[in-house]
């Protein structure tokens, strides 16, 4: 498997090359992680996934 990682301010992104996927991770906590076809829908899934457990903060 082939991951390529880039960052921002409060997440990671890395691309798993052989399902496909974009994963999205928290910075803060790596417990945190969703994926999507694109950047911008893991992102949104991991914002969605934190959200529920009452840790987005001013993401």
């Amino acid at each position: 498997m082939t991951f390529e990682n880039y960052s921002n301010n409060w997440f990671t992104i890395a691309l798993d090359t052989e399902k496909q996927v974009f994963i999205a991770g928290d910075k803060l906590n790596p417990a945190y992680e969703a994926t999507g076809i694109t950047i911008e829908s893991a992102v949104q899934n991991l914002k969605t996934i934190m959200a529920i457990q009452g840790d987005l903060q001013d993401a």
